[in-house]
């Protein structure tokens, strides 16, 4: 269980959804960056998002919607960003000053407890990866993987990246962030700390090459409930 989120996906107060995404994970290895067997993350710099960069969802139904419309690889997952909320407003702010187009991200985010709603009415099942440091520049989130600030961090702060390449707890990523903040070689960003949940169910998308079929299942999964709501 990771800090600040609790087993099951019940989001305490204080923590708001920014919005949900679907990402294929991958492999992570090389200079300045830890090694991921399977890396999980926000930032669009260091993973394939569904369908393009930048996109974000408001809720499971429209994710998993938007996913029948393309053929989505085998290992893409859906997930969640969480946001501590006294992170929020630094976030919001480096969003308006882009001018970039982010309706679900500032629906959530900027919209008066909007994301606290909807954290707390997440889908079930999902599963809590750990944190990561983010910050947006521009129509991207990036993250402080892909601004080379990882050997610097192990040193100086002693922290370490899990196998989905994220940080194991709140603490680790607040300082994290505040170290990146006083740093003037990353980009122009604020950065923050965040929460990523993933639901390990695999995704229905557009036919692709055939597959076998599963054996019939009386117990419909999570999602296709929710598509059928």
């Amino acid at each position: 269980m990771i800090e600040g989120v609790l087993s099951d996906v019940d989001v305490p107060a204080g923590m708001l959804l920014a919005g949900y995404f679907v990402a294929a994970s991958e492999r992570l290895a090389g200079s300045g960056t830890p090694c991921a067997e399977r890396l999980v993350t926000a930032s669009e710099c260091l993973s394939d998002r569904l369908s393009q960069d930048g996109c974000w969802f408001a809720t499971v139904r429209e994710a998993l919607a938007a996913c029948l419309l393309f053929p989505v690889p085998a290992e893409a997952r859906l997930c969640a960003l969480l946001v501590p909320s006294e992170h929020v407003g630094g976030f919001v702010a480096d969003i308006r000053a882009a001018g970039t187009d982010e309706p679900v991200l500032l629906a959530h985010l900027g919209g008066r407890g909007a994301g606290a709603t909807a954290a707390r009415e997440m889908a079930e099942n999902g599963n809590e990866l750990g944190w990561e440091v983010l910050g947006y520049d521009y129509g991207l989130l990036h993250s402080w993987l892909c601004n080379d600030l990882y050997d610097d961090g192990v040193l100086s702060l002693g922290v370490g990246a899990n196998e989905h390449g994220l940080l194991p707890d709140r603490d680790a990523a607040e300082r994290v962030a505040a170290w990146a903040n006083t740093r003037g070689d990353t980009k122009p960003v604020t950065w923050f700390p965040g929460a990523l949940i993933e639901w390990d169910t695999p995704i229905e998308s557009r036919p692709g090459p055939a597959t076998i079929e599963p054996e019939p299942s009386t117990t419909q999964p999570w999602w296709r409930r929710i598509l059928q709501l």
